[in-house]
């Protein structure tokens, strides 16, 4: 594979470089600057990073999980608004406002608002991913709105994350710069679509929201959606690839 030869020749010399000063100080910086020295056009959310391959970057020691990639269900087509404005609570500092961030999975329920429960339910006969509401203290399930199709998920897994190259790094700060050095990569092919399925339907991927609100500004009391993200532990990959 001519790609998978380009990005490890291109990977090689940016481990060459040591320590390289990054593009911002935020979480997003050791993404950024991995892009930058591989001249990638971060501007394209929608097809892979390289030639077809698909980066993630993780900082050495980090227990944060790898987002694969985001969906908002596809059920109807204002769910996001409907599941903050049904079951958001209220936010810390501005309780006036609602916000809904929360992380579900499937074979556990999550609480939420200190009324619901919420789990991921895989309905295979309908081909959908669904999220279940179930009342706290009566067990019903009371919701069953906001799924995710098939064919939704298999054309965005299939599209973007069939190969995969996780590269890690660690992370210094030096006043006022933050660094990174890129120590190791390690590439990843799909399995399928079916074992993807049975990780969600297992609770291996979970499914998080972030839905905020804007508290200033001319937008202010507006929904602030940063998405809603598929995630995976990293230890968890080579359920759903083959490490190459």
């Amino acid at each position: 594979m001519d790609n998978l030869r380009d990005l490890i020749i291109a990977l090689e010399k940016v481990k060459n470089k040591g320590w390289i000063q990054a593009t911002n100080n935020g979480n997003c910086g050791i993404g950024t600057t991995l892009e930058q020295e591989l001249n990638i056009n971060s501007g394209d959310f929608e097809i892979p990073d390289f030639e077809g391959i698909e980066l993630k970057t993780k900082k050495i020691g980090a227990l944060s999980n790898i987002t694969l990639f985001s969906a908002a269900p596809d059920s109807y087509l204002y769910e996001i608004k409907r599941l903050h404005k049904q079951y958001g609570y209220p936010h810390t500092k501005y309780p006036e406002y609602k916000v809904f961030n929360t992380t579900i999975c499937g074979r556990k329920f999550t609480p939420m608002s200190n009324k619901y429960h919420m789990i991921i339910h895989v309905d295979w006969k309908n081909e959908k991913v669904v999220l279940h509401v179930h009342d706290k203290y009566s067990g019903a399930l009371i919701d069953d709105k906001s799924s995710w199709s098939f064919e939704i998920l298999k054309e965005k897994l299939y599209r973007k994350l069939k190969y995969m190259c996780l590269v890690k790094a660690q992370r210094k700060y030096e006043f006022p710069y933050v660094y990174y050095r890129y120590t190791d990569y390690n590439f990843y092919v799909l399995k399928s679509f079916e074992d993807f399925i049975k990780a969600i339907e297992n609770g291996i991927i979970k499914i998080t929201f972030k839905i905020n609100v804007f508290t200033k500004g001319h937008k202010q009391g507006q929904i602030h959606d940063h998405g809603t993200s598929f995630d995976i532990n990293e230890d968890d990959l080579e359920k759903i690839y083959y490490k190459i």
